[in-house]
């Protein structure tokens, strides 16, 4: 087994939820000191004041977290430097004059169980995650392990590149603020070349398989997330039931709505009520109800005709129903475009690694990652960015607790990525 499929098994066992990457950013920054470099962490990192309220954890929370990962065998000492907030940035510096490239590489899991059972291969070869209720299910472990990848193999090469390379290693993607706060605290502002990758996208609107890859994804959508608290008022459904105001069947009603807007002509739209949670027993009117929605669009109308849309159909249903609502706004990711000059440069690179059998110029996302955020500064500077898709046969979905992948599609990312650094830094 090489190294980098042990790091990525590693992160695995000890996945951690957005803002919790604690054992993450300590064993990342760890490593990368032990290879040579000088690596930020924390608020040297992350822009603080970019979190958002929703996103922020308590003191408690943090404490929590932080003694949880040292537990888990994250030494102290890098784990105080985050100073309770996860990230890590560490810069390859040729000290010679050339562009500015960064990557970026995320560390969070997502909120639900993996299973341990036998013929799923995290359980039967012991890298099934150990913390309850989190999982990686997106192959961000494999992400963090490629980053790690890149940097070990950029050492070898001082000698022969000019200008910076720059190693984000982001945490929150699966929420929010976690590429904003990056950007935010003006690592890009400097920055001529962006690139982010995920295994296990589309070509062609099909999911790659391994020996594949996409150069770069245009269909990026916005995200905005909203949660929604209907105030209405208790009653015996029995006894005075014209009192009460019913904020479950109003929950119910907005959501069969929101989910019955039509799409729109421009490109993609996408909407979902993913929770609701109401009522207080069963002989009692439900007083309050809490739903938890999101809409995405391919563009900024779009974006604005979704919202519009949502809005209305709130509005009119605290009318119907005669209660109010309120809600919180977690901001909205924006949608992203690559460029075609720097694809340019990944399919050359991925035509040099024998593991990629067939090369799309373009593949498909048809959702959203707060990437977006970065090739749009990026870009706005007048850089150029992509995310690139690399194929692998997979177990199950993206976003699936059975999650599995194959691994040797991380050693062949890591060669792609060298090939076009030294293209784009010769």
């Amino acid at each position: 087994m090489n190294k980098i499929v042990e790091y990525r098994r590693e992160f695995h066992k000890y996945p951690e939820y957005g803002w919790h990457e604690f054992r993450t950013s300590a064993r990342v920054a760890e490593i990368l000191t032990e290879l040579g470099y000088d690596v930020l962490m924390g608020p040297d990192v992350v822009n603080t004041d970019s979190i958002g309220e929703p996103e922020k954890l308590t003191p408690e929370q943090r404490n929590e977290a932080m003694e949880r990962a040292v537990r888990q065998g994250a030494k102290p000492s890098y784990v105080d430097r985050t100073k309770g907030y996860p990230g890590v940035l560490a810069v390859f510096d040729t000290e010679k004059p050339g562009p500015v490239t960064a990557f970026r590489f995320e560390m969070d899991c997502l909120p639900y169980q993996e299973p341990e059972e036998k013929d799923y291969r995290p359980f039967d070869e012991g890298y099934v995650s150990v913390n309850k209720g989190r999982v990686h299910a997106c192959g961000h472990d494999g992400h963090t392990a490629i980053g790690i990848g890149i940097a070990e193999e950029l050492i070898g090469k001082k000698g022969q590149l000019s200008g910076k390379i720059k190693l984000i290693f982001q945490p929150a993607e699966e929420t929010f603020y976690g590429a904003q706060s990056i950007v935010d605290k003006g690592h890009l502002d400097d920055v001529d070349y962006f690139l982010a990758m995920h295994i296990a996208l589309s070509g062609e609107n099909r999911p790659l398989p391994s020996n594949t890859i996409a150069c770069g994804c245009k269909d990026f959508l916005s995200d905005r997330q909203l949660d929604v608290y209907f105030e209405g008022k208790a009653a015996h459904p029995c006894g005075a039931a014209q009192e009460g105001k019913n904020a479950l069947l109003a929950a119910c009603s907005a959501a069969l709505n929101i989910h019955a807007i039509a799409p729109h002509e421009a490109g993609l739209f996408r909407v979902n009520v993913g929770e609701i949670h109401a009522g207080v027993c069963a002989n009692t009117i439900a007083p309050n109800a809490l739903m938890r929605l999101e809409y995405r669009g391919q563009t900024q109308e779009i974006s604005e005709y979704a919202g519009k849309r949502v809005f209305d159909i709130l509005d009119g249903t605290a009318k119907s129903y005669d209660l109010s609502y309120n809600y919180i706004d977690y901001g909205e990711v924006p949608a992203g475009v690559s460029d075609d000059e720097i694809m340019e440069v990944v399919k050359r690179a991925a035509g040099k690694v024998p593991w990629f059998e067939k090369i799309y110029f373009e593949g498909n996302v048809g959702g959203t990652d707060d990437a977006a955020v970065m090739i749009n500064k990026v870009q706005n500077n007048g850089g150029k960015g992509t995310y690139i898709g690399i194929g692998t046969d997979t177990t199950s979905p993206l976003h699936n607790a059975r999650f599995d992948f194959d691994e040797d599609c991380l050693a062949a990312a890591v060669d792609m990525c060298m090939y076009a650094l030294e293209e784009i830094h010769r």
